[in-house]
């Protein structure tokens, strides 16, 4: 192992040694609302130019999230979302789903419309199962990282229940 490598992983496992508290002690109430921001990188998997007939591309969106109102719920979750988007005649359009995993490992599923800007819950694991909401969101690009990369700040507004 390199010494770049031997590096990274000792970081990685002071992080994992330093994680916020166990989010499974949440109360999470029956319905709800939320606001938060995940902050993400972009990269695109792959893309195809069709000239006159537009542009098309798969994306891959890792991030973090961050309530905004200082609360746990939706605060310090992982997200990794695939993204199908597509400029045609000037007009930007795509559709996607991410996976939005807390400190306990339970997931939060999401699908979302790029035009309409709504995610929509579709269910969960662990205390997130059987939660539904949506929620409108606004979106800011950030400086990339570097080339090829992209990012960007997602401010999100969600209602939530349990059925």
């Amino acid at each position: 192992m390199g010494k770049f490598h031997a590096v990274a992983l000792a970081a990685v496992m002071s992080l994992s040694l330093h994680q916020a508290p166990a989010a499974d002690k949440l109360q999470i109430p029956q319905q709800g609302s939320a606001n938060y921001v995940t902050y993400y990188v972009t990269h695109p998997l792959t893309s195809l130019n069709m000239g006159e007939a537009g542009f098309r591309a798969l994306v891959e969106a890792v991030g973090i999230t961050r309530n905004m109102d200082g609360k746990p719920l939706f605060d310090k979750m992982a997200v990794r979302c695939l993204f199908y988007s597509e400029v045609v005649g000037g007009k930007a359009a795509g559709n996607g789903a991410c996976t939005e995993t807390d400190g306990d490992s339970d997931e939060v599923f999401t699908t979302f419309d790029a035009a309409a800007k709504v995610h929509t819950l579709r269910g969960g694991t662990g205390k997130y199962k059987g939660i539904s909401g949506r929620a409108t969101y606004t979106l800011s690009t950030l400086p990339a990282p570097g080339p090829g990369w992209g990012a960007i700040m997602v401010e999100h507004k969600l209602t939530w229940q349990f059925k």
